[in-house]
């Protein structure tokens, strides 16, 4: 099975600083409340100090995978690592100050072997699957947000 590059990166302006946007993305243990249901994000363990807590996504229809922070660097970025028997590599949330605002970046650099993902990549373009997923968490992220900062 050849190898399939998961390359991808999606982005979204949101109306509120860094340090707001971090305090939601930096709380793992509450992706499962506002992540969308179809990828059934399970949180395994948080440690305080982010560094080292796991989360797997089983998105519908697929297996899942483990994601594992690797390091941060407050407010700025929060870089994880992938780790399943058919996916590898990293990701990372980036956030980058904005005129009114924070520009949010998912930019994810992994591999595959999945004959499932080799057969679907010839019927639809994975960019266009990894890239809805990612509206809906970005929608879900505008609208926690919006819980915790009203006034912006």
């Amino acid at each position: 099975m050849p190898t399939i590059p998961l390359q991808f990166s999606d982005e979204i302006l949101v109306l509120h600083p860094p340090a707001t946007v971090w305090s939601v993305l930096a709380n793992m243990a509450e992706y499962p409340a506002w992540w969308p249901q179809y990828l059934f994000v399970h949180l395994l363990h948080a440690e305080p100090n982010l560094i080292g807590t796991e989360f797997t996504i089983r998105p519908y229809g697929w297996r899942s995978f483990l994601c594992r922070v690797t390091s941060f660097e407050q407010p700025a970025c929060i870089c994880l690592q992938y780790d399943s028997s058919y996916m590898r590599g990293t990701a990372q949330w980036r956030l980058e100050p904005a005129q009114h605002g924070t520009r949010v970046i998912y930019a994810m650099d992994a591999t595959t072997h999945d004959v499932m993902v080799y057969l679907t990549s010839f019927i639809i373009s994975l960019q266009s699957i990894h890239s809805s997923s990612m509206r809906a968490i970005f929608r879900n992220l505008a609208k926690q947000l919006r819980r915790i900062d009203p006034a912006a």
